[in-house]
């Protein structure tokens, strides 16, 4: 059984407010790997730390560690895919995602890897509870947009009445 880690990093980008821990348990899940997990890394917000923990059958480190970099390969190859895949569902998952190097789940600070099935739901948890607050905040958002309604109104007669006189 091998444990590694690796962090993606986007130039551009802040990582780590767009779903992107999520779609990385999802990609993990369908990969058929149990455990791992995707944290925001705390002092960059163009990072996010992806941890696996994979063993072959019968056991062999090498093999583990190959296959670990194989999903850190697919998994780029799959971020910066999103985007042009589905722009309107993605458009804010940037296509410029790189990977630093495969080490140790301690190597800077500790990373804990974690049953996957359990983490994912715990990331819907959080999403959910970020679509609650963009929905209580729509409404001041929206608000100024309110008086637009009596000046649309006028231009829409206006036209009205130009194509009349047409």
């Amino acid at each position: 059984m091998v444990d590694k880690k690796f962090y993606l990093i986007s130039q551009k980008s802040n990582l780590q407010r767009i779903g992107l821990r999520a779609q990385i348990v999802s990609f993990l899940i369908a990969n058929s790997i149990d455990k791992g997990n995707a944290l925001n890394d705390l002092t960059n917000k163009q990072k996010v730390i992806v941890a696996i923990n994979f063993e072959s059958k019968p056991p062999n480190s090498e093999i583990d560690i190959a296959t670990i970099a194989g999903l850190k390969t697919e998994l780029l190859e799959y971020l910066n895919g999103l985007s042009q895949a589905d722009s309107e569902c993605y458009a804010s998952i940037p296509n410029d995602i790189t990977a630093g190097e495969l080490v140790d789940l301690n190597n800077p600070h500790p990373v804990a890897v974690l049953d996957l099935q359990k983490l994912s739901a715990s990331l819907m948890l959080e999403q959910t509870s970020k679509g609650v607050g963009a929905m209580l905040n729509l409404s001041k958002t929206i608000k100024p947009l309110h008086e637009l309604a009596p000046s649309i109104n006028s231009l829409t007669k206006q036209i009205e009445q130009l194509n009349e006189h047409t």
